[in-house]
């Protein structure tokens, strides 16, 4: 005798019990032919799925609008999720091109979205989305110098991630828990970097830094003033040397200073 049948069976049995006992049947047969309700498209099980140091890189369409950057806090981690769409119907991949990575000096997140070179002017789910947030302080948003996005999320203390990618929509999400083994680096790195940078000067200095044979980066601080940097040194002799050694447009264009920065710490406007 199979399933159904034994069913059909008892089914006849409660019937001569009253109706109560075909609705108990009825709601037990539901739940053996239904499926259970699951959302599959988070990942379950995410032991050994975080890391301090991260790489990913995906996607390859190009034409998305970053639309929205929400956050929620989910008890045992915290999540961010910056969903696109596309800036024509056919906007090409499912994914935007994009590389996310670990950055220390300070410690932050540094997402590349060459895929997406537009935003929505309201990005943010509320005016102050990370209030609450006991491990995000925020993300920074910078200007876009030969095309794409680049935006840089700040911890608030350290922290490990995990990063996956949705379609359906177009999703980049990175989940955040506190850092679990790796204690705080106490030691501290010279930065040799600019003063403020205001307007154009942000992509005349990328310009002149890659002319100079130099990766720079792009930093802020909370008050949202932006600073240009040409490296992190342990030696000070030698980040010295480096800088009495530009000569070119960059070393004249450009006041650089050196200062001490540890792990968690930002730039500061005043040297």
């Amino acid at each position: 005798m199979d399933l159904k049948d034994k069913i059909y069976l008892r089914v006849r049995m409660k019937m001569r019990k009253g109706f109560p006992g075909i609705i108990l049947l009825l709601a037990a047969l539901f739940c053996i032919v239904l499926p259970a309700r699951s959302d599959s498209t988070f990942p379950e099980d995410k032991s050994g799925h975080y890391a301090s140091n991260v790489q990913y890189t995906g996607g390859h369409g190009t034409g998305f609008i970053l639309q929205q950057i929400r956050w929620g806090d989910h008890h045992t981690f915290e999540r961010i999720v910056f969903e696109f769409s596309p800036d024509r119907p056919d906007g090409g991949d499912t994914l935007p091109k994009m590389r996310v990575e670990t950055e220390f000096y300070p410690l932050r997140l540094a997402l590349r979205l060459p895929g997406s070179d537009q935003r929505q002017e309201k990005i943010f789910t509320s005016a102050d989305p990370f209030r609450k947030s006991r491990l995000i302080s925020r993300v920074d948003t910078f200007e876009a110098c030969g095309g794409g996005q680049h935006l840089s999320l700040i911890p608030a203390r350290p922290v490990e991630f995990d990063i996956f990618t949705l379609t359906s929509p177009p999703r980049l999400v990175v989940d955040i828990i506190q850092n679990r083994m790796e204690p705080m680096r106490e030691e501290k790195k010279l930065s040799l970097r600019t003063l403020p940078l205001f307007g154009d000067q942000v992509c005349l200095f990328l310009e002149e830094a890659a002319d100079a044979g130099i990766t720079p980066r792009i930093l802020a601080d909370k008050g949202g003033n932006v600073f240009g940097e040409l490296g992190l040194f342990d030696d000070p002799d030698e980040v010295f040397n480096i800088r009495q050694g530009l000569s070119t447009s960059l070393g004249r264009n450009f006041d650089l200073i050196i200062r001490a920065r540890g792990m968690m710490e930002m730039p500061a406007v005043i040297p």
